[in-house]
């Protein structure tokens, strides 16, 4: 497009293996509305040692 609409404002590729094997080229163009995730602040949900053990059902406290 003329406006700059179509520019290409990133490329990227998804590992979900640690980096063994990579997804296809991905563009995200100007104009693209974006996707929002449906809950932003957990998003991904990390799974660290730490934040399972905090987050299980056994270990859960209340912070004051």
């Amino acid at each position: 497009m003329a406006n700059g609409q179509d520019d290409v404002r990133m490329t990227l590729r998804v590992s979900r293996d640690s980096g063994r094997t990579w997804g296809p080229l991905t563009e995200v163009r100007v104009g693209d509305d974006p996707v929002l995730p449906d809950n932003p602040g957990g998003f991904p949900p990390c799974a660290c040692r730490r934040c399972a053990e905090r987050n299980s059902v056994g270990s859960l406290r209340l912070v004051s």
